[in-house]
């Protein structure tokens, strides 16, 4: 991904488990305490999620057993497809769901008319309860940890990565990989009648980032590019306006030499937030060729502080420019559009760490050139499912 414009990469905060209440109906204590509350079945809570990797041949996918063990989810499918003339399938399967544990409900409170002796042993009733609830919870947090890891294991994947032949990564162009995955993403999708709420990652290896994904190919879909050089930065800025425009609502260029949990964190980032993107007037933000914030700018920007608030939470900040002006001048100004609102989050109590910002110069336009309209900011939040 290119570090021109980019605050930081997204941070992993993510609320992996929950628990949650279910009535089912059961008594705990005796004659002092009454009934008990409804049973409590404990869960990890995971909306499904799509994971569709395209590489060319062993060497570029070599750390994928790694990383698909340390993403992997409840719920999640997960396809693995060679690219190249004859394309194929090399993994396709969905994981197990989280374990579940039903435990007794908490235990009912005394009458009005009860003793201290009888508020008491209730009191300890209760605290005794909490204590087992906590260790229950984290013992289906190990199971399900452990399910996940034995199904990552029996899947294969270095065995099948290890039969590929060394070809290089020759004809492996983003046009044609991002072909390949929503292709196996629709597969998915009509297999399993759900669209993923929008938690949907596409991870490409790909040897070159010049070609262009055809425009509304990528739909909602964060979209990691794995090239195997380090692109130079106006090639991955132009790969991500590219992408961005094809409807990606996230779109990182890294180069071979990305720490695995840097990459890790991204496609964990991306199956398990939620996505929300504002669209922002630059009309109301910025007065014509200039990145200063106007004076009312801060009733736009200010309804995006309670959602980024939330743990877990990121944004993207993507800057726009029109086109009167050179190349180089409205690429400039778009990320200094873009830094601009980012400094606004962080004086606000936004930390910088939560916050992207990429530039995008006077693509992607909305209107005829000139137009004020392609004067804009656009912000995808990624909110903790």
């Amino acid at each position: 991904m290119s570090t021109s414009g980019i605050r930081s990469s997204i941070p992993v905060a993510l609320v992996l488990s929950c628990i949650v209440y279910a009535v089912a109906g059961c008594t705990f204590g005796g004659q002092v305490q009454g009934r008990g509350g409804p049973s409590v079945t404990l869960t990890e809570q995971a909306s499904p999620s799509a994971l569709v990797t395209v590489v060319p041949d062993a060497p570029s996918g070599q750390g994928l057993p790694g990383l698909v063990a340390a993403t992997t989810r409840p719920r999640e499918d997960i396809e693995i497809v060679q690219a190249g003339a004859a394309a194929r399938v090399l993994v396709a399967a969905q994981s197990p769901p989280a374990a579940m544990l039903t435990v007794p409900g908490r235990p009912a409170a005394p009458g009005p008319d009860a003793t201290s002796y009888q508020q008491a042993t209730y009191a300890r009733n209760v605290a005794h309860w909490h204590t087992e609830l906590t260790s229950d919870t984290q013992k289906v947090a190990t199971s399900t940890q452990q399910t996940q890891s034995a199904w990552v294991s029996a899947l294969g994947i270095g065995q099948k990565m290890s039969s590929l032949p060394a070809a290089g990564a020759i004809g492996s162009d983003l046009a044609s990989e991002c072909s390949l995955a929503v292709s196996a993403l629709t597969g998915l999708e009509q297999g399993a009648g759900d669209t993923f709420g929008g938690r949907r990652v596409l991870l490409l290896y790909a040897a070159t980032v010049d070609s262009i994904p055809a425009a509304g190919e990528l739909s909602g879909d964060v979209v990691i590019v794995v090239t195997p050089y380090l692109a130079s930065a106006p090639a991955a800025s132009a790969a991500q306006a590219a992408l961005l425009s094809a409807g990606a609502t996230w779109a990182g260029i890294l180069g071979p030499e990305t720490p695995a949990g840097q990459l890790d964190e991204l496609i964990s980032s991306g199956l398990s937030h939620d996505v929300v993107t504002d669209i922002l007037s630059g009309a109301a933000l910025f007065a014509n060729d200039s990145a200063s914030l106007l004076p009312d700018a801060a009733k736009v920007l200010a309804p995006l502080l309670a959602p980024l608030r939330k743990p877990g939470a990121a944004a993207v900040i993507s800057g726009y420019a029109s086109t009167p002006g050179s190349a180089t001048t409205n690429l400039n100004l778009s990320v200094a559009r873009a830094d601009a609102v980012a400094d606004y989050l962080e004086a606000h109590g936004i930390a910088a760490s939560r916050l992207i910002v990429v530039g995008h110069g006077a693509s992607n336009l909305i209107a005829p050139g000139p137009s004020a309209a392609n004067r804009r900011v656009v912000v995808v939040i990624e909110e903790p499912s």
